[in-house]
């Protein structure tokens, strides 16, 4: 079984954003849900030349599943909630080696 690495990606979400659906989602996935991870906020990007600055990217949190391949993985979170929040959220997935 291989391990993805699950990003929540998109503009920030309000801090009493609803996760109607998460938890039965989480439930879903039974053992192919390795950890529920958590939310990802006030990120900070530290440059080669030493600058500072507003994280690039727009992740909102991460979770870690397990599945048999990439198509499998993609197919555990089509049906996620944090896809119903509009086109500007997306869900990304990374195979941890």
């Amino acid at each position: 079984m291989n391990r993805f690495l699950v990003l929540y990606v998109g503009p920030a979400t309000p801090p009493d954003a609803s996760h109607e659906g998460w938890p039965e989602w989480f439930a879903g996935l039974g053992e192919r849900l390795v950890d529920r991870g958590s939310a990802i906020v006030e990120g900070r990007a530290f440059h080669g030349d030493g600058s500072t600055g507003d994280a690039a990217a727009q992740l909102n949190g991460y979770s870690i599943i397990q599945a048999g391949d990439v198509d499998e993985a993609l197919r555990l979170i089509g049906d996620h909630p944090y896809l119903t929040e509009g086109r500007e959220y997306s869900i990304e997935i990374h195979l941890l080696p």
